[in-house]
């Protein structure tokens, strides 16, 4: 079938052309809004500005197709094969991509609000400034699978995405917009995050081994028991952050606000925490071994029983600080 037989039919009312033969085709700009071409070959298609808005395109194959500018909006693309399409600025508000391959797809500034792309490999693929707002890259299994490793994020918007479990392992996310976004479990081991907006995202149990949160917006952000260890925190905002039991020895924290950040049961042995601000601070039963607060701002912070027999305090302030043995510093 030509791509003329097939629109020519479709004018006419007929929609369901499931496992068409398409390979190549050049569907410009055309409307084919609800259409079925479940399991069709279109690869190497170009589709760029075409209108397929709640079409079922479950398990068609998209291999290197040209999609740019396109409306997907509602469409079916669970199980779909993208793997290398070109979907920069498509529009997918809505769409099931649930189990799709976009590996090395390039979404640049692709609109995926509310997406559901559970389960789909988004290996290697150009996520830069997409917007994933209420997106759902929730990856039920417990273990991590290379789902989204290696993506690339940079500016992207992901206010408010599920992406509990996901692996984002080594993933480029600096200047992102992640606000609200659910991190739990994550793998986020040595992933670029500098500059990023984590205000109120959820990273409890998350892996931040080696990750650069340098500059990052970590506002409200919750680390309950988060790994983060060699982690670059240098002045983050961690303003009434939530730590309690995370594992940041050997991080970097030199001049982090941790005003109001509740800390305790954390382990920052060896941690650098050099002239930064914890204002407040809640570090009950906190482990402190040798780790560097020199020019540290501790004021009205809250030691007991943590551990600093051994911690670097030159030049500390503790102004009204209750230390470890329950006394109130003066």
């Amino acid at each position: 079938m030509t791509p003329q037989e097939l629109i020519a039919k479709y004018a006419l009312g007929e929609t369901h052309f499931p496992e068409a033969q398409l390979d190549g085709a050049n569907f410009w700009g055309a409307d084919l809004i609800g259409i079925n071409l479940q399991e069709a070959d279109l690869h190497n298609a170009i589709l760029i500005f075409a209108y397929l808005s709640r079409a079922n395109l479950k398990q068609a194959n998209f291999i290197n197709a040209n999609l740019s500018g396109a409306n997907l909006n509602q469409a079916n693309l669970t199980l779909a094969e993208l793997h290398n399409a070109d979907l920069h600025g498509a529009v997918l508000i809505g769409a099931n991509l649930t189990n799709a391959d976009l590996t090395l797809a390039n979404l640049l500034d692709a609109n995926l609000m509310g997406a559901d792309l559970r389960g789909a490999d988004l290996s290697g693929a150009n996520l830069s400034g997409v917007c994933l707002r209420e997106a759902n890259l929730r990856e039920e299994k417990r273990v991590y699978n290379s789902s989204l490793r290696g993506t690339i994020l940079r500016k992207a918007d992901l206010q408010g995405a599920n992406l509990q479990g996901a692996d984002l392992a080594r993933g480029e996310l600096s200047g992102a917009n992640l606000k609200g976004v659910n991190f739990r479990r994550a793998d986020l081991h040595e992933a670029d995050l500098s500059g990023a907006n984590l205000e109120n995202a959820i990273l409890t149990e998350a892996n931040l081994i080696g990750a650069n949160l340098v500059k990052a917006n970590l506002k409200n952000a919750k680390f309950e028991r988060a790994l983060m260890e060699d982690a670059d925190l240098r002045l983050a905002n961690l303003t009434w952050a939530n730590l309690p039991g995370a594992r940041l020895n050997r991080a970097k924290l030199n001049k982090a606000n941790l005003t109001n950040a509740r800390l305790n049961r954390a382990d920052l042995s060896r941690t650098n925490l050099s002239q930064a601000k914890l204002i407040d601070a809640e570090m009950i039963d906190t482990y402190l071994a040798r780790a560097n607060l020199m020019g540290a701002d501790l004021t009205r912070a809250n030691l007991i029983r943590a551990e600093i027999s051994s911690t670097n305090l030159a030049g500390v302030i503790l102004t009204g600080a209750m230390m470890p043995d329950g006394s109130e510093h003066r």
